[in-house]
């Protein structure tokens, strides 16, 4: 038994499976495209994460350099309270004539950490040699003169002239 297909049920055929298969292919594009556009959007996203962190990394960078910049200040600020004090004690001590045992050992440790922590430039090695030959005593009598010396000193106020203690002293009599 043989089958008659009518040409035009043929052609039915084909042009039903010819849209059949544009619709399909039409589907499977776009599918494809939604699922670029996803891979795209992926990609901007994995992007947009990427650029945040490189910016989180500069501004780290920037801020690290800020604080050592600061500590580079603080050290070379340091440096001169330290400068300035060590000359000041070496000074004193050299003047007295005289150091203990304990203002030698403080004046050497602040001398260290100025050399060795804060990049001490050797001015004061001179001095320290001074010291070490003074005369070491156990402790150091404190006159009236000497309170009255150091009082001035810390208060920053200047000696009075022999000729003003004299007028002040005739005023309170």
């Amino acid at each position: 038994m043989e089958v008659q297909v009518s040409p035009t049920y043929l052609i039915s055929i084909v042009a039903t499976s010819t849209v059949l298969a544009s619709v399909f292919g039409a589907i499977l594009g776009l599918f494809g495209q939604v699922w670029l556009e996803k891979i795209k959007h992926k990609h901007k996203k994995e992007d947009r994460k990427e650029d945040k962190n490189n910016q989180l990394e500069i501004d780290l960078a920037v801020t690290i350099q800020s604080i050592l910049d600061a500590i580079d200040d603080i050290t070379v600020g340091l440096n001169g309270l330290y400068y300035d004090k060590l000359l000041y004690l070496a000074n004193r001590y050299i003047d007295e004539g005289c150091i203990t045992i304990k203002e030698l050992k403080d004046f050497d440790d602040m001398h260290r950490t100025y050399q060795n922590r804060l990049n001490g430039n050797g001015f004061l090695d001179g001095e320290s040699s001074k010291l070490h030959e003074l005369p070491r005593v156990k402790s150091k009598p404190c006159t009236k003169e000497k309170i009255e010396l150091l009082l001035r000193e810390i208060m920053g106020v200047g000696r009075t002239k022999p000729s003003e203690e004299k007028a002040a002293s005739e005023v309170q009599k």
